[in-house]
Order: C-alpha cells, then sequence, then structure tokens
C-alpha cells in the first residue's frame, strides 16, 4: 500500500517517491511519517489489477484523503480487483549496469487502473502486476532522472534506463539590494517543471533532471524572478551557480466557496493580466483558501474552477497594486448532473468505462458559458455521473484507456434543463468481435516494440505487440477493418512495397466470433555502426545518437527526415549513447536510407543524411554559437518582459524563451549552426527577424524593433453570408496565438457574427475561426498580411463552409495525396500540389494526375494563404462527392469510398 503526496507546497525531491507498507496477514497496515498534506493511496497485489483509494458516490466521490499533522487518516480501506496479470523488466543504466533499489511503479491512470509500485533487485530485476492491455512502467533511483518505457501486459519486457541525473543549483536574491529570499519557490523551466523551495539563505538545489534545456524561474509572497539567461546542460552535469534577481511582487488571496456556504476543496484560480500577458495560479487543499503568489501590478481577470462545480458567468477582475489583496471570496453553483450506465451489445454493464460531456455549440449562449465533464472514476458497475454542468444540450461519449472497446459511432444528445439533473441515460456499446494476430517479418521473426492498429471508422484501435509479436484487441467493431503495424509512428511496410502504398491486411469480423490476422512486414536486421568526433578530432563519448528513416514518399520533403530526426533524438525511452571511445552501433533497422544525429546534451549537434545500413558513419560535432541582442518597443525604450522563439527554417530546430526586466536584452546559448528566424511577442508590440548562424559563431548586438499590435475586427458568416455566432477567432504570429480565455468574450462572434480582437500581432499571422463541437459549420484557418500602420483593422468576412462529418462520423477515402510543404517556405505562396494518386483508388478514377495543383475545392479558393482550408474541406462522408478545380482547367469530381 502505497501514499503518494499531491501537494504544490513540497519540493519535488521530497515527494518524488511514495511512502509504503506492507499489509499484515489480516490486510491492516499503517504508513507513517507521511507530511501533513493531500495523498492519494494505492494498493496492488499478485494476482489484483491495482486500485486507488476512494470514497463517496458520484459527485462526492473523492480519490485522495487530507492529512493534517499530528493527525492519524483511519478506516482507509481498499479492495483490490482480480484479473491482474505479470509484467517483467530490469532497470539499468545507460551502459547497460543493473540499478538496485530503484522504485518501479505501473499502471496508473494511463494503465485504467490505480498504481502498482516496487523495487528492482539487485540485478536490476522487477516485476509487478497490472491491468491487462497497454501499460505503463517507469523508475527513479537516486542520482539518476527518472526513465520508463510503454508495452504490452503480459508479453513485453520491459527496459527501463536511466540517465544520470543533471542538476541546477543556486541562489535567489531580491534584486535590490542582492539579499537573499527564503522559502521561494523555485521551477526548473520558469513556471513548469520540477520545483524546489530555497533554504534560510536563499540557496537552492533541483535535481533528477534530464540534460536539456532549461531557465529556472522563482515566485514567493513578495518576489518574482527569471534567470538571465537559459541553461544548457549536458549528462550528468550540474550547472555553475547560478543568481536569480527576484523584484518586487505581491499576492492575491481568496476562498472558493459552492453556493450554500460549503468550502471547495478541489480547485483552481487563474489570474490573467491581459495587457501583457502575466498570469499566475493557485490550487485548493481541502479548506478552499487559495494564494497566488508572485504579482506583478495590473488589471487580472479572475478564473475559478472547481472539480463538479460551475463558476459565476462575469467574475470581477482583480486590481493588483504594491500590497498584497486577501480575503476575497469567489462562490460557485453547484450546476447539474447527467446520470445514466453504460451497458454492452447485450445489456450487460460495462466496468470502468470513462464517460464525458462536451456543450453543443448554441448561438444564444457565449463561448465563456459553457462546462463539460468527465465521470468522476470510472465506476465497475457501469454507472456514470458527469456533475457541475450549466443548463444545455450536450453530447455524451465514451472513450477508453488501456483496453480499447468497440464504442457507439456517434455521441448521444441530451438536453440539461434548468436546477435539474438528468438521470437514466444508457450508452450501448455496439457489438464487437475478437481479433488475434502475430506480427512477423519476412524471414519468419517476430517483431517486437510494435503497434497495430485496426482502422474501424472514426475511432481506429491501438494495441502494442508482445515480444513474440502476438497481440490480441478484445472488443473490436464488427465489420470489415484494415490492420497494420507502426513503429515511433511510421507504418512497417509489407516486402517489396513502398511508402505510398496501403500497408496492412483487411479483415472481416463477425459480432461475438474470433478472428485471426498474420501480418508480414519487411525485416529489421539492418544496423548501422559510427563514431562521433567533436571539431577537433576527439572522441565523444557522452552523445546521444538517433536514427531516423528517410521517407520515400512522394509527398515527402527534403526536409521531412532531418526535422523527423532532430524532435525524436536524445533522451527517449530507448537512450543510444556513444561509449568510451565515441563509437555506436544503431541496431533494428528496416531496408532504406537513415538520417542520423548525434546531439551532446550541453552543446553541439551533427546530422548525417541519406546513411545506410550496413555503413559506416562518421558524424563531427560542430561547434555551437551563440545568438544574442535587444528588442526595442515602438517609440523607443525595452520592454518589461517579453518572449522570444526561435526556429532554424530549414531544420525545424527550435528553442523558446521569457525574457523578465532584461532591459530588453535577449540571447540564446549553445545554438547549431543554421538558417533561423527570431519571433518576439511582448504586450507593446511583435517583431521578427532573420539571421544565419555560421557554427562556433557568436552573434551580438542583434536589434528587433517591435511594431505595435492592433485591434482586429470582422464578422463571421456562412456560405450564404448569414452570421454565425459563437465562433472562437485567434490570431497567431508563429506559435504565438491569441486567446480567448476569462471574461474577454470579444473573440467570440456575437448574434450578428461580429468579434473583435484584441492585441493582435501583425505581419503574416494565421487566423483561426473555430466554431466548437456540434456547430453546423466547420472551423478554419487562413494565413494572411496585416498591415501595422492603422490601429484597427477590418477583415473581409470570414466564411465557414457547412460541417460535413457528422461527431463521430469517419471520413471517407479520396486516394490523393499532396506534397507537404518545403521547411520555411513562405506560407502565401502555398501550392497544393498533387504528389501521390493511389492507383485504383477514387482520385485516380476520377482523372486526377500527379503533378496537378488544386486551385479549389468545391468551389473555394485554397491558394496561397487559404491552403490551410484545403484540409478541412476534403474531410467528406463515404459517398460524398468533391469537387477540385485544377489548374490545368478541368474540375474532377472524387467520390469518396469507405477509407481502407
Amino acid at each position: 500500500v502505497c501514499a503518494q503526496a499531491l501537494s504544490d507546497r513540497l519540493a519535488g525531491a521530497a515527494i518524488r517517491a511514495p511512502s509504503c507498507a506492507r499489509s499484515e496477514l489480516d490486510g491492516g497496515y499503517r504508513i507513517a511519517g507521511l507530511f501533513g498534506v493531500r495523498h492519494r493511496v494505492g494498493a496492488s497485489a499478485p494476482g489484483f489489477v491495482p486500485v486507488w483509494f476512494a470514497r463517496g458516490e458520484g459527485a462526492a466521490r473523492r480519490a485522495w484523503i487530507d492529512l493534517r499533522p499530528g493527525l492519524a487518516a483511519l478506516g482507509i480501506d481498499l479492495t483490490l480487483e482480480g484479473g491482474g496479470v505479470e509484467i517483467f523488466g530490469v532497470v539499468t543504466d545507460l551502459s547497460g549496469g543493473a540499478i538496485e533499489g530503484a522504485v518501479v511503479s505501473g499502471g496508473g491512470f494511463n494503465g485504467g487502473s490505480g498504481q502498482a509500485v516496487t523495487s528492482s533487485g539487485p540485478d536490476g530485476e522487477f516485476s509487478l502486476w497490472v491491468r491487462p492491455g497497454h501499460t505503463r512502467a517507469w523508475a527513479q533511483a537516486d542520482g539518476y532522472a527518472s526513465g520508463g518505457e510503454t508495452g504490452a501486459a503480459p508479453g513485453h519486457r520491459f527496459e527501463l534506463f536511466l540517465t544520470p541525473e543533471s542538476v541546477i543549483v543556486g541562489t535567489v536574491v531580491r534584486a535590490g539590494d542582492g539579499s537573499p529570499i527564503a522559502g521561494a519557490e523555485v521551477q526548473a523551466d520558469g513556471t513548469s517543471g520540477p520545483r524546489t523551495f530555497t533554504d534560510e539563505r536563499g540557496k537552492f538545489r533541483i535535481d533528477g533532471l534530464l540534460p536539456g534545456v532549461y531557465k529556472p524561474g522563482a515566485e514567493a509572497d513578495d518576489a518574482l524572478g527569471l534567470a538571465a539567461e537559459q541553461l544548457v546542460l549536458g549528462l550528468g552535469e550540474t550547472s555553475a551557480p547560478i543568481v536569480i534577481a527576484a523584484h518586487p511582487a505581491t499576492y492575491v488571496e481568496g476562498t472558493i466557496v459552492v453556493a450554500g456556504g460549503a468550502s471547495c476543496d478541489d480547485g483552481r484560480v487563474t489570474l490573467r493580466e491581459r495587457e501583457r500577458g502575466r498570469s499566475g495560479a493557485g490550487r485548493t487543499e481541502g479548506d478552499g483558501l487559495v494564494r497566488v503568489r508572485g504579482l506583478l501590478p495590473g488589471t487580472y481577470e479572475v478564473d475559478v474552477r472547481c472539480d463538479n462545480f460551475v463558476a459565476a458567468m462575469d467574475v470581477s477582475p482583480v486590481v493588483v497594486a504594491a500590497t498584497p489583496i486577501s480575503g476575497l471570496r469567489w462562490e460557485l453553483m453547484r450546476g447539474g448532473s447527467i446520470r445514466g450506465m453504460v451497458v454492452d451489445a447485450r445489456g450487460q454493464p460495462v466496468p470502468n468505462i470513462h464517460v464525458g460531456a462536451r456543450p453543443v455549440s448554441e448561438p444564444a449562449r457565449s463561448r465563456g458559458q459553457t462546462t463539460s465533464a468527465d465521470n468522476i472514476g470510472p465506476d465497475p458497475q457501469g454507472h456514470f455521473e458527469l456533475p457541475g454542468l450549466l443548463p444545455g444540450d450536450y453530447e455524451v461519449y465514451v472513450h477508453t484507456t488501456s483496453t480499447p472497446r468497440a464504442l457507439p459511432g456517434r455521441p448521444v444528445r441530451v438536453s440539461l434543463l434548468a436546477g435539474q439533473d438528468l438521470e437514466g441515460v444508457r450508452i450501448e456499446l455496439p457489438a464487437s468481435a475478437e481479433l488475434r494476430g502475430v506480427v512477423h517479418d519476412v524471414k519468419g521473426r517476430p517483431v517486437a516494440r510494435a503497434l497495430v492498429t485496426v482502422v474501424a471508422g472514426a475511432q481506429p484501435q491501438r494495441t502494442p505487440v508482445g515480444d513474440d509479436g502476438a497481440f490480441v484487441l478484445a472488443h473490436v467493431p464488427a465489420g470489415t477493418h484494415r490492420v497494420f503495424a507502426t513503429r515511433d509512428g511510421v507504418p512497417l511496410r509489407a516486402p517489396g512495397t513502398g511508402d505510398d502504398d496501403l500497408q496492412g491486411e483487411m479483415v472481416e469480423l463477425h459480432a461475438g466470433a474470433a478472428q485471426t490476422v498474420k501480418l508480414v512486414v519487411e525485416a529489421d536486421d539492418g544496423r548501422i555502426s559510427g563514431v562521433v568526433r567533436d571539431a577537433d578530432g576527439g572522441a565523444v563519448s557522452d552523445a546521444f545518437i538517433a536514427a531516423s528513416r528517410e521517407s520515400e514518399s512522394a509527398a515527402a520533403t527534403t526536409a521531412d527526415a532531418s526535422i523527423r530526426a532532430r524532435f525524436r533524438g536524445g533522451v527517449g525511452e530507448r537512450p543510444l549513447l556513444t561509449d568510451a571511445d565515441g563509437r555506436f552501433v544503431v541496431p533494428g533497422l528496416r531496408p532504406g536510407k537513415y538520417t542520423l544525429r548525434a546531439q551532446r546534451r550541453g552543446g553541439g549537434e551533427a546530422v548525417l543524411e541519406h546513411v545506410a545500413p550496413g555503413s559506416e558513419a562518421v558524424l563531427t560535432l560542430a561547434e555551437t554559437g551563440g545568438m544574442a541582442g535587444t528588442v526595442i518597443r515602438p517609440g523607443g525604450g525595452a520592454p518589461e518582459e517579453f518572449s522570444a522563439t526561435l526556429r532554424d527554417r530549414n531544420t525545424g530546430y527550435r528553442r523558446s524563451d521569457e525574457f523578465f526586466r532584461t532591459g530588453g536584452a535577449w540571447s540564446f546559448p549553445e545554438l547549431p549552426g543554421g538558417d533561423y528566424e527570431l519571433v518576439v511577442s511582448a504586450g507593446e508590440g511583435t517583431g521578427t527577424i532573420s539571421s544565419t548562424l555560421a557554427p562556433g559563431e557568436a552573434q551580438t548586438g542583434l536589434r528587433v524593433e517591435l511594431a505595435g499590435k492592433v485591434t482586429v475586427r470582422g464578422t463571421v458568416v456562412d456560405l450564404e453570408g448569414q452570421p454565425v455566432p459563437g465562433v472562437a477567432v485567434r490570431i497567431g504570429l508563429g506559435m504565438i496565438m491569441s486567446t480567448t480565455h476569462g471574461a474577454d468574450r470579444r473573440h467570440v462572434s456575437d448574434a450578428a457574427g461580429r468579434f473583435e480582437v484584441e492585441q493582435a500581432p501583425v505581419g503574416t499571422v494565421m487566423i483561426a475561426a473555430d466554431p466548437g463541437a456540434g456547430s453546423a459549420v466547420m472551423g478554419s484557418t487562413t494565413i494572411m498580411q496585416l498591415d501595422g500602420t492603422q490601429a484597427a483593422i477590418e477583415l473581409a468576412p470570414i466564411r465557414l463552409a457547412p460541417r460535413r462529418l457528422k461527431t463521430g462520423e469517419a471520413a471517407g477515402d479520396l486516394g490523393y495525396t499532396v506534397k507537404s510543404p518545403e521547411s520555411g517556405a513562405d506560407p502565401l505562396q502555398a501550392r497544393q500540389m498533387v504528389a501521390v494518386v493511389r492507383p485504383g483508388g477514387p482520385a485516380a478514377a476520377a482523372g486526377l494526375q500527379v503533378g496537378d495543383e488544386i486551385l479549389t475545392v468545391d468551389g473555394h479558393d485554397v491558394t496561397a494563404g487559404n491552403g490551410p482550408l484545403h484540409t478541412l474541406l476534403r474531410g467528406v462522408p463515404e459517398g460524398a462527392t468533391l469537387r477540385l478545380g485544377l489548374a490545368r482547367g478541368v474540375t474532377v469530381e472524387i467520390l469518396a469510398r469507405r477509407r481502407m
């Protein structure tokens, strides 16, 4: 039996591992020495599925306990569930050496159960009992960052590789006089990541980190600070001591209460300052009291949440000055509930299934006045309750976690009346069949670490294979479906096929019956060996290696493989590290060409493309450089705070950072050479510059001049020109998007279809219109150029096409693919060029040809900035006709077939 602390009041290192005890012969147990904070309690034992403790029913159900100092919590009884399966594995370091005494966990919420806990033995071996299906096991040990792996339960031997921990050390001081700040909360990456608290000397230590890029931030009741520059930590590296200068700030404190006087025991308050995008948040723990720390002066919108309850429609903003604010009171309503049962095709209750409700878009209701819910813990008898809902129409749907099931094709639509609960909602799952099979290579050997997918309408089912290549899906919808295998998200090819061919086999399943299938794929016995050297020719013994097979699809771009390698490389589930001589071997490769990436976490990387299995590769780490400069506000001076995103337009390499009271100075250390674009956003405006960085070059003095933000107004209409209310409009520059949070509902179109977005960026922007679930129209995404010479801009009407797919309906197969855009290409010059037309498919029958340029889809322009509209409009159901206007002056009509 284990207790896991859940409190934000404790440092991450103090609660990283659960506190556990073994039950006695009578089942009794006692766990002593716990912190007086909120805990989750779970139990596991051989032969059983692990469970979490919970008490109460429906909206009153609580899956935690609140401990108080000096008091004992009694009667925390747990009932184990039968049907557990045993999984085995080993915990090792990156060299393969066994790690004894690591805390190993398995199952958990992703496994649809409680959490099983054990420790590794002298040889690193462990075993756990979990729910059958798709599960995850992970381990943590002193001196290491945690590591985990996902696989089949049973049937997979888990290998948990732990990376020597990287560590950040430093001191938090007051910006004015340099005096230390005790009790400040420090997080490894601004306001996220592992946390700790400073001691009486203001010193802190954050351990258990993977190598990578970090930017520590600190906050206290009366101070807020951010490190001046990012830290790039290498493998097992401890940073040089850093100093975080914290500036004067304050806090806001209040209580979340429920109508009738009770306090909210599981709530959150978020404060957002619209003009500069500042925010802060705090959580309750049993008493409803919330304190949001580290706030700067400004007017903050308030977002109050409490599980199972509804916040008031318009919460008064909080005006923050230099002194603390306390005694605030935020009241919530109880809301309505939807209750019912999930049954199978025979009418029998389906246990432990998740049910959710999402509001149907209503023209008369603002987007800010909707709520949604997920059921309060899956119920063993199939009952569900969805509490805390406003009156209105909802779509009630089911979803699963570790055990895929045949699910209804469409959600159940219900109406919740004011002041009433809705009882007796019945969700019936369709009849299903069992599918068993194996994945073998062409030489008859089992293929491990693969994922099998069954294409069954809009809700494909997926399950991992065992190490023997076997898999089972017990609840697949009846019908004829395609089954195929993937690894790392890439389909495994049958021998003699290419990347543009459909993979897998068709199977016909009958309700209540079992069927078997065998998938034969290419052998993965290829390997690439090599060595990593530094710029002086010396061996690099701490480089992580990643290999990504380059796509052979006609639709792929030249940079695709390199981008994949960069983002998939480094410390993953199965990290590959060079040895003492800098050598490496990448095993398990299929036929094709590969992009190799060597990366030394802490600086330096090399990419080598078009490497064939059997090759000997030499990767030379180029010296890293850096970029630095200043940001200038419109009219002069420096912004108080700003964010910056740096992207290599050719490779996709990306770094982002936040800067606070640096006098406009910014910097990015340890950068590989590349062709970079820098996007800066501040409350006062946005700006973009481009620069090419040579390997090892240190660029300084780069100047980013911000263009003032603007107000954007417009109207959302349908194809007939009628206004469409309830559409949320966002405008983004690069990855920075406007938001629709809090009380500012002007982003959402009103009854006349009108909207207004303040503080919108200028330049090449993306404008996204989202009508929400259940709307009669589809959303749209458009790229355009906004001029910053005017304070307010009126857009041409945003026209939304009718929704073509009903909720839960699968898109039909069209049989063609367009060319992916090259990395760094101008989105305003995008062209929809047909790259693949599948032989015998719907597009081929309609006369579409490779090399055709698509100008319109059903009469809608999809050229230039309207390119994203092509993806939205082509989503049509089976049996629908899609009309493509082509540059060669003809229109082809494609009849969508059932997706295979």
